[in-house]
């Protein structure tokens, strides 16, 4: 019994010592500010200085570049969503997966409510035909878990887009929820079918009148020239009173290369800007122009986007929407609008930092906002976006 009273007397007197050493330590830093430093911020000298404290004095010996590699992936993973930082064996990780080129099939968005909060590892887009496809995971399912490692304590997106690929055949544990709480799947890797990216529809809507409808699941290098043809062989199709109208449908397209977005733009527009990027203290950093040579700037234009319609797609749909060469239905975009730059490190590793943002050829800023649509549509999945874009052809060419 009194061996508990003195060891309650002891953990008590050293919290009160900790108490007072820490109120001193304070009261000294306050006094060391000096007059005039009310409000003053940490500057990268103190930053340096504190690294260096707990690198030399910490109780233990510190291993240096583990530490600041945390600290910098931290960092960078601050700033937005797309900015991270490998570490040079990730990076290596990197690189195998991509010689071994297999995934999952699955587009992925990590969202984080707040520098505290767990992060939210949402599906945008799935691959049609894609392992995932075949599973029936489709977009907004959450992914709560890959390959054992809870999705609350990734840093960034390439960590999960790492983690879903692999070699062809691999085996990869997924905990996801569809909306009825968690499930448990094993999915099989597999490298990505060659199918094409576009795929194309001639639509009779009655009264003589046809439009093609084209869907362009994701910018891929040659999409461009996919939709130059896809457009010819459609206005084959349509016969002699040629077509009503086209609909280009990036519903859930997640993006991809932006200069194929360009591409498809410059089908339909004449002259003018189609995108602007800016870089800090809003540089212009570059604008891509439309060239006149091979221009449709005549046949009546629609374009179908969502939720998920991201990037390249937002870039393609409001350079469409600005140069008033296109109507815009269904939802606001994703709202992804930025540049990174890759910068290698000595070190191996690998820092992925945003350095600009895309601007619409009116100085509209994407990224966070998304494209508003012309006309919203509540029932927006499957055919009845395309019924909806079909009217709304019609009734121009009537």
């Amino acid at each position: 019994m009194r061996s508990s009273r003195l060891s309650l007397l002891l953990g008590l007197s050293l919290g009160v010592i900790s108490t007072l050493t820490i109120q001193r330590a304070i009261s000294e830093a306050d006094a060391s500010k000096g007059k005039g430093s009310a409000g003053a911020q940490l500057d990268r000298q103190q930053f340096h200085d504190s690294l260096d404290v707990v690198l030399d004095r910490y109780v233990e010996p510190v291993d240096a570049p583990e530490v600041m590699s945390r600290g910098l992936k931290h960092m960078v993973a601050g700033l937005d969503p797309y900015s991270h930082y490998l570490t040079a064996n990730e990076r290596d990780l990197a690189k195998k997966r991509q010689r071994q080129g297999a995934d999952a099939g699955l587009v992925t968005s990590l969202h984080r409510a707040g520098n505290q909060a767990g992060a939210e590892l949402e599906v945008i887009a799935v691959h049609p035909g894609s392992p995932a496809d075949k599973l029936g995971i489709g977009a907004g399912t959450r992914i709560l878990a890959i390959r054992g490692r809870p999705s609350a304590q990734l840093l960034s997106n390439v960590e999960a887009q790492l983690q879903l690929s692999g070699a062809a055949g691999e085996i990869v544990a997924l905990t996801i929820d569809r909306g009825s709480g968690p499930e448990l799947l094993d999915i099989e890797l597999a490298k990505p079918s060659a199918a094409a990216g576009v795929s194309a529809e001639l639509i009779d809507a009655g009264g003589g009148h046809f439009v093609g409808a084209i869907e362009i699941h994701s910018f891929r290098p040659g999409t461009g020239d996919q939709v130059k043809r896809a457009l010819a062989e459609l206005r084959g199709n349509a016969g002699a009173r040629g077509l009503a109208g086209v609909v280009l449908d990036l519903r859930g397209n997640p993006g991809g290369e932006v200069d194929e977005a360009v591409l498809v733009a410059d089908l339909f527009v004449k002259a003018g800007v189609l995108t602007r990027t800016r870089g800090r203290g809003g540089v212009i950093m570059r604008e891509e122009l439309a060239t006149e040579a091979g221009t449709d700037s005549e046949t009546p234009l629609v374009v179908l986007q969502d939720r998920r319609s991201a990037s390249a797609a937002e870039l393609l749909a409001v350079a469409l929407q600005d140069n008033h060469r296109a109507k815009l239905l269904g939802e606001r975009s994703f709202g992804k609008g930025t540049v990174q730059e890759v910068i290698g490190i000595p070190d191996g590793s690998l820092l992925t930092l945003t350095v600009a943002r895309y601007f619409s050829p009116d100085d509209r800023g994407i990224d966070g906002h998304g494209v508003e649509p012309d006309v919203a549509l509540e029932q927006l999945d499957g055919r009845a976006g395309l019924d909806a874009a079909t009217r709304e052809l019609v009734s121009q060419a009537q």
